[in-house]
């Protein structure tokens, strides 16, 4: 056998054949994985030691984004008319007074009510001041000088309200009561409204609530939840209300007749969170007791068991797969009911690349022949 053909690492005996060559690494225990401190490092591989504290019960639901009273408006055409929408579209940004559309009245039969508010003022107008002066000479009674007055007054409120709200085109604006973003349209370019008619949702998105709803035989439960945890379908992260400035607003005393209970956050949108989506919930309760907790990131499962990887305590690269049995998590953390102790250290970081290491590590003392 030529010496090219054999491991470096080996030397052929007396016989001229290749003999078996260990591993040079230590041995370990059967089932231990075996990371060195520098692959760690790599991986992102971080490691907490475990105590026992308080962790709150939990209510885990489902629930809706809804937005915060005052920060979602509907914009209603103040006259009837031809609806012009411009260019803005859904989720255009707007300013409060800004305008989002205008109303037209030329083109229908009543004909623009702009000029014809105008007529009629200017008829209204010269109507009282005629009285006026007539009735300086007695000519005409307090009581006819009083319905000239009257209608004068009727005629410039609406001339003026219209003009406040004229175009340079001769139509009405349809001014944006928030600054926000169009949410909504409720009418298309060319369609004709009427005065009240909805044109727009505005919403300014800064301030929204969180409804969860729970289920009536936690109801018993509803009374003492002051924090909640909820995940959104189109983001990997886990909120908390605590940090968004989130505070319980109201909670149902019966039941809305769907088997649910709803309970009402509400908090400030600091992270692009939209109005409407629909949520993951876990409300947290006053109600607490002592256990050892872990994040949720230090769980792995396989085929419906559960397990985290402590680290030996007289080898910081070597790590044992612990089988232990969860209770309900918090949408962050989890407590550990069985099979972890106080002040054993858990991968609380990476703890997939310690199980891919497991499945992937040569078994320690394999043997190669050549």
């Amino acid at each position: 056998m030529a010496l090219s053909a054999i491991c470096g690492a080996c030397r052929p005996n007396e016989s001229g054949h290749a003999h078996e060559h260990e591993e040079a690494a230590a041995p370990h225990a059967p089932g231990q994985i075996v990371i060195s401190a520098e692959r760690q490092e790599q991986l992102g591989i971080g490691v907490e030691a475990v105590e026992a504290g308080p962790f709150n019960e939990v209510i885990h639901t489902s629930g809706q984004i809804l937005p915060a009273a005052g920060e979602e408006m509907t914009v209603v055409a103040r006259s009837e008319g031809i609806i012009r929408l411009g260019r803005l579209t859904e989720g255009s940004p707007v300013s409060r007074g800004g305008r989002i559309a205008s109303l037209s009245t030329r083109d229908i039969g009543t004909g623009d009510r702009l000029a014809k508010a105008e007529i009629d003022f200017e008829t209204a107008r010269k109507e009282y001041e005629r009285d006026l002066q007539l009735s300086e000479d007695n000519i005409v009674s307090e009581s006819h000088l009083d319905r000239s007055r009257q209608a004068y007054e009727h005629a410039r409120v609406e001339y003026e309200a219209l003009a406040a709200g004229s175009t340079q085109d001769g139509g009405q604006a349809v001014i944006a009561p928030i600054t926000g973003y169009i949410k909504s349209w409720m009418v298309g370019s060319g369609d004709y409204v009427q005065a009240g008619t909805p044109v727009a949702v505005v919403s300014s998105n800064r301030r929204l609530r969180l409804r969860a709803d729970v289920p009536e035989p936690c109801y018993g439960r509803i009374a003492a939840v002051c924090d909640a945890n909820f995940s959104l379908s189109y983001q990997d992260r886990i909120y908390s209300l605590s940090e968004l400035g989130g505070r319980l607003i109201s909670y149902g005393r019966a039941s809305n007749g769907e088997y649910y209970i709803p309970v009402i956050f509400e908090f400030d949108n600091k992270g692009g969170i939209v109005s409407g989506s629909y949520v993951e919930v876990w409300l947290r309760t006053a109600l607490s007791g002592d256990c050892i907790s872990v994040p949720l990131e230090a769980v792995v499962e396989d085929q419906g068991i559960h397990y985290v990887f402590v680290r030996e305590p007289d080898d910081d690269d070597c790590f044992e797969k612990r089988e232990v049995t969860l209770g309900l998590s918090d949408g962050r953390r989890v407590p550990v009911l069985q099979g972890l102790l106080a002040g054993e250290s858990v991968v609380t970081r990476g703890a997939v690349h310690v199980k891919l290491a497991g499945v992937s590590a040569v078994p320690a003392g394999h043997t190669h022949n050549h």
